[in-house]
C-alpha cells in the first residue's frame, strides 16, 4: 500500500536536492569540497537578518551542499572520532555518493591527501564496495559501488 501511495501523491516525486553543513570555517570548508571532491561554487549569499552568517551552495551534478558559517554554535557537540562513534550518533551520520568505480575514487582522493577512514572494502551482505573519508570538519563521507556493477574480484 505504501508504494501505491507514493506513486499517486506529490511525495512520490521527491528527489534529494541538498544537504547543509554548518561550520566555523567557511572558506576552508568551501576549499575542501572544491579541491578534494570537485564541487563548484554555485552561489554565495548572506541574510541581512542573520548578521555574521555566510552561506554558499556547492554544486556537483544535480546535488548541492549548502555550507553555512555560524560564528557561534548553538550546542557544543563532540565530533565522532571514528566510524563506530558516527554510526552510534543520533541524527544524520554521513553523506553517501554512488560511483561506478569506488577504487578509482579512493586512488584520486589518496592522491589529493585525503585519508581513508575505511579503505576500499567489499560488504557482500550489503551488496556494495565502499570507502569512508572525513571532511575538514570531521563529517563522514561514504563512496560506494554496488557489487552487482563491479566486474572482477576485489579481495579486501
Amino acid at each position: 500500500m505504501a508504494a501505491s501511495a507514493q506513486s499517486t501523491t506529490n511525495l512520490g516525486k521527491l528527489t534529494m536536492e541538498h544537504v547543509m553543513i554548518s561550520t566555523d570555517d567557511y572558506a576552508e570548508t568551501i576549499s575542501w569540497y572544491v579541491d578534494k571532491l570537485d564541487f563548484d561554487i554555485h552561489h554565495e549569499w548572506t541574510v541581512p537578518d542573520l548578521p555574521g552568517i555566510k552561506l554558499a551552495y556547492l554544486k556537483r551534478g544535480d546535488f548541492l551542499i549548502e555550507v553555512v558559517e555560524t560564528p557561534d554554535a548553538l550546542q557544543v557537540r563532540k565530533t565522532p572520532q571514528d566510524l563506530g562513534e558516527a554510526l552510534a550518533d543520533r541524527g544524520i551520520g554521513h553523506l553517501a555518493f554512488l560511483t561506478p568505480d569506488v577504487d578509482g575514487v579512493a586512488s584520486i582522493l589518496t592522491e589529493r591527501g585525503v585519508e581513508m577512514v575505511v579503505p576500499p572494502t567489499s560488504f557482500p551482505d550489503a551488496g556494495r564496495r565502499l570507502i569512508f573519508i572525513q571532511d575538514n570538519n570531521g563529517n563522514f563521507i561514504e563512496f560506494l559501488t554496488p557489487l552487482s556493477e563491479l566486474e572482477g574480484e576485489h579481495d579486501k
